[in-house]
Parts: structure tokens; sequence; C-alpha cells
């Protein structure tokens, strides 16, 4: 358990930052290259800039997803950063004194129950400003101009609304069903006895190899994301040398499995939140005899 609401803004940070930082995550970018609209450093700036709301969030148990997204668009990020690890991080963030990843992912689904329909409204504010792709759907889609009004009139909170999504969209279906594939994804880097990085990568491929990548269905189609999740098994087996071989192959072909990126931003802060360190290695020089 976390011990404050200062300490819960800061892991959603470290979060961010971890899961850009380690690499190589296989058609992402990381420490190792930049897409060309999208730079490793606009990660960092954009989970940078949202630790003041993460902890507004933290003290009002209200979500600030909009006014992380204005604040980082403030500093030069105008395209889509972070939107589906916001929508992840936050409702988390908002129950940051529960006991284990388990009780947050369910308190988090819990809260998003008792938002509002004014809620529902910022976050498709908050889309609007930076358009990720998202998939299609035939109700109350992110990218349909009559949805505010449809969201006002049938006074939809953002649960409510999220149940309309299609049943490919791996976020919405963490947010409703309790963040069962965080949970177990905190699980895995709770038990791994490799360096923080390495677990990091591992969990990574290990969701590539299990879920089909809601981002890759939207651009891509169904087809290409089941290929996805075949190649991460065999990459699996090969070890770093096969991430690299898959990375390589994915970046030369636009295929980008942004919502398991997503995905293990909010696994790594449950873990934290159970009690995981990230611990930086440090030189140490030893006296030398004279």
């Amino acid at each position: 358990m976390l011990r404050s609401a200062e300490d819960a803004a800061i892991s959603a940070v470290i979060a961010l930052a971890m899961e850009v930082s380690s690499d190589p995550k296989a058609g992402n970018v990381d420490r190792g290259h930049d897409f060309e609209e999208l730079k490793f450093e606009d990660f960092l700036i954009s989970a940078i800039t949202a630790f003041p709301y993460f902890l507004r969030t933290a003290k009002n148990r209200r979500l600030y997803i909009l006014n992380a997204i204005e604040k980082a668009q403030e500093y030069g990020i105008n395209t889509n950063v972070h939107f589906g690890a916001f929508l992840l991080l936050f409702p988390l963030v908002a129950v940051w004194d529960s006991e284990n990843s388990e009780i947050a992912g369910k308190r988090a689904t819990e809260f998003l129950k008792s938002t509002s329909y004014l809620d529902s409204l910022k976050i498709l504010r908050a889309f609007n400003l930076c358009k990720p792709r998202v998939l299609a759907t035939e109700e109350l889609s992110l990218q349909d101009r009559r949805t505010a009004a449809e969201i006002i009139k049938r006074r939809l909170n953002i649960y409510e609304w999220m149940k309309l999504s299609p049943k490919e969209n791996l976020i919405a279906k963490e947010l409703l069903n309790c963040y069962e594939i965080s949970v177990e994804g905190a699980r895995f880097l709770l038990n791994s006895e490799r360096d923080e990085r390495e677990s990091i990568v591992l969990l990574y491929h290990k969701l590539l190899a299990e879920y089909p990548d809601t981002l890759i269905i939207a651009k891509k189609g169904i087809k290409v994301a089941e290929d996805v999740m075949r190649m991460a098994k065999k990459a699996i087996e090969e070890g770093m040398d096969g991430f690299r071989r898959l990375d390589e192959f994915l970046i030369k072909n636009d295929i980008n499995p942004g919502t398991i990126a997503d995905i293990t931003a909010s696994s790594i802060f449950l873990a934290i939140l159970e009690g995981w360190k990230v611990e930086a290695k440090r030189f140490r020089i030893e006296k030398r005899d004279k």
C-alpha cells in the first residue's frame, strides 16, 4: 500500500517513465528509437507534466485527465502520447490507499461507477485534443460529433459509456473488469527475479503474446493483431534477440501495439503499490592501496 497521495502521484509518473524507458519493446517508442512524429522525450514530458494532476486526483478523488493532456500540450506535446495510459492510471491513483493491486482494481472500477456524465464529457474533450486512433463503434463513438449530446441526454458516466465499447477494446475491458490484466501484470513483476528493465520487457511481450492489441486492430485489423501475438510467443522463446527482431519487423511495417504499452504502465503502477522497488544501480569507487 502506498503511504500518501504524494507517493501515489510519484508512482504514476515512475510507471510511465519506466514503461517508455524499458527496451526493446517491440513496435513502441523506447529509449532505443523514436517514431517520426513521436519521440522518447515526448513521453517523458507528458509523464512529468501529469504529476500535479495525478496529485490532485489522489487528494480529491476526482479525475484530471483532461487537465493533464492540456498541460502536456502547453509544453509542445501535440499528438497522442498517454491518452490510454491516463484512462487506466488516473482511476487507480484515485484509490491509491488500497491494500493491494487486486483491491485497487476492484475499487477503481467502483470509482468509475460513481463518476458523472460531466466526467465523460471531459474524457471526450481530452480525446478531441490528442486524437488517438480508436476502434470504430456503432454507438457513442469518440469520433462522432453527436456523442457529446447523447452523453448529456442519457447522463452516461464513464463506466456506462465504457460498457458500449467494442469487445476488442482492452482498455475499456480493464476499466469495467477490475483491471484483471493489469493485476496479472503486477503479479508477474512482483514474482520476477530479473532486474526491473528486463522484467518490464518480458511482461510487455508476455501481454503482447496473450492479448490482441486494440491499436493494432484499429489500424491494421484483427488478423494482423493475431499474427503479432504468434510472433511475440516465438520471440519470448528466443529472448532479447527475438524481441529485437520483432521490434525491427513491427517498426518496418508500421505496427504499433500501443494498448499493450498502456497496460504495461498500469501493471507497473500496481506493482509499485504493492511494494515493488525500482532500484538504481550505482557505481562504487573503492580505495586503492597506496
